[in-house]
């Protein structure tokens, strides 16, 4: 799944997260310590897509289009996901506007599986065009010789359309995987740049901001002799007329990998420190990866242990023409112990630092798979790690937390505060897309990962936007006086009593539980669809607010809810793609925890203007399945508990 949290304010949900030197405040909207319940976030938690991930060797994976107040978002779904195979393979955009909270999710392409179902690797790359529009291209996992791509114009994306790699000089089965799309103003040229059947990057070209392709090159000389891959390659570029890159050989798992630095400029590529390598990057000459410069050796020794087989993470230009870069090493070769470096060039010479341990890797058949980092684009002092590995003290987690960090201006020493905390599934592959020095979105998405095609999860942020202030919550309880049938019927629910509601396809009161000692319930014994239901919720004032659906979850289980400002865009909100709520965060105190080991959840579903004395509407609904995620019964482990609407002012 997708999420995003707005950070608006300066307060934290764990005592041991407050800010420290460094790190960028926070905004849950209490000061309240929670120091046990599960699912804790610092700020508040949106959910872009109840079923997607991504690999890390495409960008930019979201971008910001802040002319038009537009967060523009790419995922992967899987079978193992929300709405099961009917999702597996298809690659999604979902546009998320800044001004509304709303969220609108394309299919780019439908079904479109490697390696036998769903596979993160086919993940499309944005990049909003000179006028305006967006542009998407995304390719297989070595399925088949094309590059796809959609242009984004007038609300709508266009026609799919492809790059046949085989019309390359020389081209035979060239079967590609990755997208990285970069468009360089000095030359008005887009480029994409991709790993080909040899497993070596080539590049295509577009004269007319990526219209219609031709073939670009090829950037490094491959070695077919060792492994699987020639080189794994993070890129950024200035935007003016350099691509920068960093690279390792081969893969980690088959060659003992080191890192390296160079960069695409005038039709060259170039050292970090000028030497020329290639003349003529267009052609199918070109030097090996360990030509360029080496940032960081196999087999150095830090803090007394030898690391071995890197691997690349991420990648940054600043302003000032600077370069920042994260990596990941084993520690003495071990797939359990991995740890995270930052690597920075002043356009001078390189030098790395060690930031904190990765902890080990996420499954069997990858030895290298980490919970990777971001950079922050807009400040070379902000960083971003997922890690099972507490950094501030190296204690082990049993789940990957985002932890930010933040390097002080005096002694250089990195400080780290959590975005997540007490998580009940893993939080993994952080992005942060370029905004401004005073904005920053921080992405990622959250479930359980398997391998790159069988997973479940929901993708998650950060958006901070200091000149808001987002008030107390204010609770309004469901009740049979303010929620109704869709069609404007009277609530007509069975009970109510204390017990599980029968299967019966109709909505449960429930007594004894939740806030107002009621709820209402679904599925709590067997499948069942219940109808769509619309909660009416008054406003004091007029004013712009934020929206949250309150449900509760046992976190061992997989309890949901279907919810929307509009009857057209619901979307199925769990408790693992969702945030507690805390304690402090409402005007009046709630209910938070229950028997049988349930919490109160909130999911975020968007912003409303409303009028004085207005009111506005939710619409609700459990989410009618057979089977829950890896064929469980949907009843019981898959139920609904809906127990009422928050919203909060917004002040801007």
């Amino acid at each position: 799944m997708l999420m995003l949290i707005l950070l608006t304010g300066c307060s934290v949900r764990d005592a041991s997260a407050l800010p420290m030197a460094g790190i960028k405040p926070g905004n849950p909207r209490s000061a309240a310590a929670a120091l046990s319940p599960p699912d804790q976030v610092r700020g508040t938690l949106i959910q872009f897509s109840s079923n997607g991930a991504w690999c890390w060797y495409q960008d930019e994976r979201a971008v910001i289009d802040a002319a038009g107040g537009t967060l523009v978002v790419g995922s992967v779904a899987n079978r193992f996901g929300a709405g099961s195979g009917a999702r597996d393979g298809d690659i999604n955009a979902t546009l998320f506007d800044f001004a509304t909270g709303s969220r609108r999710t394309s299919t780019l392409k439908h079904g479109y599986t490697s390696y036998g179902g769903g596979d993160d690797h086919n993940i499309p790359a944005f990049l909003i065009r000179p006028d305006g529009t967006y542009l998407a291209v995304y390719a297989g996992h070595n399925n088949d010789t094309y590059s796809y791509y959609r242009i984004y114009d007038a609300g709508r994306w266009g026609t799919e359309r492809r790059f046949d790699w085989n019309t390359m000089p020389g081209g035979t089965d060239f079967r590609t995987t990755y997208s990285n799309l970069f468009y360089l103003s000095s030359e008005d040229r887009v480029y994409n740049i991709v790993r080909s059947d040899d497993r070596s990057p080539n590049i295509m070209v577009s004269g007319d901001h990526g219209t219609t392709w031709s073939y670009g090159g090829q950037l490094t000389d491959p070695d077919s002799s060792i492994g699987y891959v020639n080189g794994y390659f993070k890129y950024a570029s200035d935007g003016h007329d350099r691509i920068n890159f960093i690279a390792t050989e081969h893969h980690p798992r088959d060659f003992n990998t080191s890192i390296y630095h160079g960069y695409i400029q005038g039709g060259k590529s170039y050292a970090s420190d000028g030497i020329l390598l290639d003349d003529d990057i267009t052609d199918k000459s070109a030097p090996t990866v360990d030509q360029f410069t080496r940032v960081f050796a196999a087999g150095t020794v830090v803090k007394g242990v030898v690391m071995t087989r890197c691997w690349t993470i991420d990648l940054e230009v600043y302003d000032d023409g600077s370069v920042g870069a994260i990596f990941k090493a084993r520690a003495s070769d071990s797939d359990t112990d991995h740890r995270f470096f930052y690597a920075h060039y002043d356009r001078e010479r390189w030098t790395w630092e060690y930031l904190a341990k990765a902890g080990p890797k996420l499954f069997r058949r990858e030895e290298d798979y980490t919970g990777l980092g971001a950079l922050d684009p807009d400040d070379p002092n902000t960083l971003y790690l997922s890690t099972s590995i507490d950094p501030r003290d190296d204690r082990e987690l049993g789940r990957h937390e985002i932890f930010e960090g933040g390097r002080s201006d005096t002694d250089g020493t990195w400080s780290w505060a959590p975005l997540t905390w007490n998580s009940t599934r893993d939080n993994l592959r952080p992005i942060v897309p370029a905004w401004d020095a005073d904005h920053t979105a921080v992405l990622w998405w959250r479930g359980t990962y398997r391998t790159s095609q069988n997973f479940d999860a929901a993708v998650v942020g950060v958006l901070r936007r200091p000149s808001e202030v987002v008030g107390l919550m204010r609770y309004v309880d469901a009740t049979d006086a303010n929620t109704f049938h869709l069609t404007g019927a009277p609530l007509d629910a069975t009970g109510p009593n204390p017990d599980a509601g029968a299967a019966d396809g109709r909505w449960h009161l429930r007594t004894e539980v939740g806030n107002g000692g009621s709820l209402l319930t679904s599925a709590e014994v067997d499948s069942e669809d219940a109808p769509i239901l619309t909660t009416r919720v008054p406003v004091p004032s007029a004013g712009t607010y934020d929206v949250w659906i309150n449900f509760w979850a046992n976190p061992i289980a997989d309890w949901r809810i279907k919810a929307g400002l509009t009857a057209d865009a619901m979307d199925v909100f769990r408790h693992m793609a969702s945030e507690q709520v805390e304690e402090g965060d409402h005007e009046t105190p709630l209910i938070l925890t229950g028997r049988d080991s349930t919490f109160l959840y909130q999911a975020y579903l968007g912003r409303i203007e409303a009028a004085m004395n207005d009111t506005f509407e939710v619409f609700v609904d459990d989410e009618a399945i057979e089977t829950g995620p890896e064929n469980t019964p949907a009843g019981d482990r898959v139920r609904t508990w809906y127990d009422g609407i928050s919203c909060a002012r917004v002040d801007q």
